[in-house]
């Protein structure tokens, strides 16, 4: 089959069904009995396969919308995982972990086409979602090994209802479960059933709902019975926030209780424990921010954090630190601490390091989140996918502004502004990424975006990767920028400039009359001898003789030329000892002038 050609079978694809799933029983459809195999009929890749690309390869085989499939097919991207509308994290998300399957779905579907010849059993999407272990629908354990066999499922073979040895999966039974209301949330919000709402987890992305469950529900279980298993956390978790905020508080009083700190002077990473640590790692969005809220006030309500942060900030009365204190707890230098409290406001004219002044938590709370937002030289190389001194350059040059830390919404806006009207599909003889092609054009990065940015170098295509990696560019384009920035020609680009050979050119770099850096020729080096010399054959050109005529008539005046063969395969004389000669013609000084 080639990659251009339809399937011949093509069965009809299920809401929920993803790429890799329906790929599996087109090939069952087709007899062939391995998933890589179809893979190299159609052309794709595993490891880009197992990352979601190809869809448009597949729904062009299958003849229909490749946005459909795109949608039930989870796509890995900078920002994480996309399925059906949400995004997760990369762990919480793979293919390449195994295949899960439930028994009882698989048995419904080999029951409603049980006149059917085409493979009907169908993988679902969400059986790839690491977070989750339960089929809510009917309250199995998804199962990622052969009950028979012991042989563990993969992708590899076709059979989607059957283990690598052949074993039915139908005829197998999944272990039961009680309620699994975090793992229901879950696929609900992925549409695997109905849709449970909750206010506090709607707020937030699916990945940081799945996180903020499992923070939660470790808290919530902790000490009640060992061998805990995902499905029963995720259920703790989902139980205290679907009775927030009350549940909340109820465990917060039970934690501080069992921790058995005193009054004021312990903390909140002591008195919360685990909690407190797990909640600090969360990513900061709206489910973050709500749980550390509401443990700063729950600490302050108790006197558990007198003059002490709890989150980063610190709730006092008083309302009173110093400058050194600040720039600890933003984790940050001296310097830095004050020019941002200086830029609100908040220092007086004349404060020594250590000197007490009013700062208000919601300043430094304010110069913290700006933080979040703003990436320094490191995060920012790591940002752009290239090196820190290439990154200290555009920097420097002014592409972003004119010193670091940079806003990070400022260089994506920046980032698609290059890369905007670029195709994503292209296929250009001598491109490369751009830091790859500044590499082997010798070019400074800096130059190239500069240029990117004045339309002098165009981006000829976007590809994988991220930051500056996207953007594909021609080398040799590149290398016109890199030699015009270093202000250094080749002695071919010397040759076409002054339109001679290069042999020439290379004889009149050995006689010294234009000079050569060890980096190339400079184009003030080319004028200068533009100015001070004059070719015979131009001469003899603009007067109308022939050049040995024009050679013997300089010749018997006493001019010699500066350049001739054998060391220079072309005649060149000096403009100045021409005009000096005795006993030429007017008409030929007047040429030696001009020409």
């Amino acid at each position: 089959m080639r990659k251009t050609e339809i399937f011949a079978i093509r069965p009809r694809r299920n809401d929920g069904e993803g790429m890799i799933g329906y790929l599996m029983r087109v090939a069952a459809a087709h007899g062939v009995p391995h998933l890589p195999e179809m893979l190299i009929q159609i052309g794709v890749p595993w490891f880009k396969f197992a990352q979601g690309r190809g869809v448009d390869v597949v729904a062009a085989t299958a003849a229909f919308e490749p946005s459909d499939l795109s949608f039930d097919t989870g796509q890995v991207g900078i920002g994480g995982v996309s399925l059906r509308g949400e995004t997760l994290r990369a762990r919480q998300w793979s293919v390449h972990a195994g295949r899960r399957a439930c028994p009882d779905c698989l048995r419904e579907d080999a029951a409603a086409a049980a006149d059917s010849r085409l493979p009907r059993q169908w993988h679902r999407t969400w059986w790839d979602v690491r977070a989750t272990t339960v089929c809510p629908g009917h309250r199995v354990k998804l199962i990622d090994r052969c009950r028979r066999c012991g042989e563990r499922l993969d992708f590899r073979s076709t059979a989607v209802g059957e283990c690598p040895k052949g074993h039915a999966l139908a005829d197998q039974v999944g272990a039961s479960v009680g309620d699994a209301m975090g793992d229901a949330y879950i696929l609900g919000r992925l549409g695997a059933g109905p849709r449970i709402v909750d206010v506090s987890l709607d707020a937030g992305s699916l990945a940081n709902a799945i996180d903020a469950l499992g923070t939660v529900g470790a808290a919530a279980i902790a000490g009640k019975h060992t061998g805990i298993e995902r499905h029963e956390l995720l259920h703790a978790g989902f139980d205290v926030f679907s009775r927030w905020p009350a549940a909340f508080d109820a465990l917060l009083d039970r934690i501080v209780a069992v921790s058995g700190t005193g009054l004021g002077r312990w903390g909140a990473a002591r008195s919360y424990g685990r909690l407190h640590e797990r909640v600090q790692g969360l990513e900061s969005g709206p489910i973050a921010n709500l749980l550390k809220r509401h443990i700063r006030q729950h600490a302050l309500e108790h006197g558990l954090a007198i003059s002490r942060s709890v989150f980063g900030v610190t709730d006092t009365p008083t309302d009173v630190c110093s400058v050194s204190h600040v720039a600890a707890r933003l984790a940050m230098g001296f310097e830095r601490a004050r020019r941002e409290l200086k830029r609100r406001g908040h220092l007086p004219v004349r404060t020594r390091r250590g000197t007490p002044i009013r700062i208000p938590s919601a300043a430094i709370e304010e110069i913290r989140n700006e933080g979040r937002n703003l990436l320094g030289v490191g995060s920012l190389s790591e940002f752009l996918g290239i090196g820190r001194t290439q990154t200290r350059r555009l920097v420097a040059a002014g592409v972003f502004g004119r010193e670091a830390p940079v806003r990070r919404d400022k260089v994506q806006t920046f980032l698609g502004r290059l890369s905007k009207g670029a195709p994503t599909k292209f296929a250009v003889a001598g491109a490369a990424p751009l830091p790859a092609a500044c590499r082997i054009a010798r070019c400074n990065i800096d130059v190239a975006v500069v240029a990117m940015v004045g339309g002098n170098l165009t981006v000829c295509g976007v590809g994988a990767g991220h930051g500056l990696q996207r953007l594909f560019v021609r080398v040799s384009d590149l290398r016109l920028q890199g030699k015009s920035s270093r202000d250094a020609m080749t002695v071919e680009d010397a040759a076409k400039s002054l339109d001679v050979k290069w042999r020439t050119m290379r004889g009149l770099v050995r006689l010294g009359l234009v000079r050569a850096r060890r980096r190339g020729i400079s184009a003030a080096a080319v004028d200068a001898f533009r100015r001070d010399y004059v070719s015979g054959a131009r001469l003899a050109q603009a007067l109308g003789v022939r050049p040995r005529t024009l050679m013997k008539t300089l010749s018997d005046a006493g001019t010699t030329p500066a350049a001739a063969p054998p060391r220079c395969r072309q005649v060149f004389y000096r403009r100045a000892d021409l005009v000096r000669t005795r006993g030429l013609d007017r008409r030929l000084r007047a040429a030696a002038e001009e020409s």
